[in-house]
């Protein structure tokens, strides 16, 4: 059995199964068993496809991946780092995941941020759908900070 859900998950990857372009973005919502690193590499490999294909935004849902636990600090900014070298700014993701991964990711997003990728964890497809499809410029209440702000520091004088 776990044979075949690993071997079904290397189909997958391969055909990068479970994406899906629509009218204004571009759904992912991978289902199986993948370990943390197999998932980072299906994120990428969406995140690119949407970069090659010039999809603007993309909704990944995690929640239907098993094993795919929370990561830890450093692998947070790591995740990032690819994920924003992988989309080159041009790409919005918003992510549908656990209520864990969403609140131990937040150091993820804000280095996310700072490398120029717009993207936010969300619990709820609908929430994420909707922060998605709505212009930077409109999204009232809604700023990411680097930290520097608070301080009074600039980022040049930091």
């Amino acid at each position: 059995m776990l044979l075949e859900s690993k071997y079904n998950l290397l189909i997958s990857v391969k055909r990068l199964e479970h994406f899906e372009q629509k009218k204004e973005y571009a759904v992912f919502c991978p289902v199986g068993q993948a370990s943390y690193a197999e998932g980072v590499d299906l994120i990428s490999r969406a995140v690119l496809r949407c970069r090659r294909q010039k999809i603007e935004k993309l909704l990944f849902d995690s929640t239907g991946l098993a094993r795919f636990r929370p990561p830890g600090m450093s692998e947070q900014y790591n995740l990032a780092e690819r994920i924003a070298s992988d989309a080159k700014s041009s790409v919005k993701i918003a992510h549908v995941a656990s209520p864990a991964w969403v609140h131990s990711g937040k150091f993820g997003v804000m280095v996310a941020t700072n490398r120029g990728l717009a993207a936010k964890n969300f619990t709820s497809a609908t929430a994420a759908l909707k922060w998605l499809l709505t212009p930077a410029e409109k999204q009232s209440g809604i700023r990411h900070t680097t930290g520097f702000e608070s301080s009074g520091l600039s980022r040049i004088e930091a």
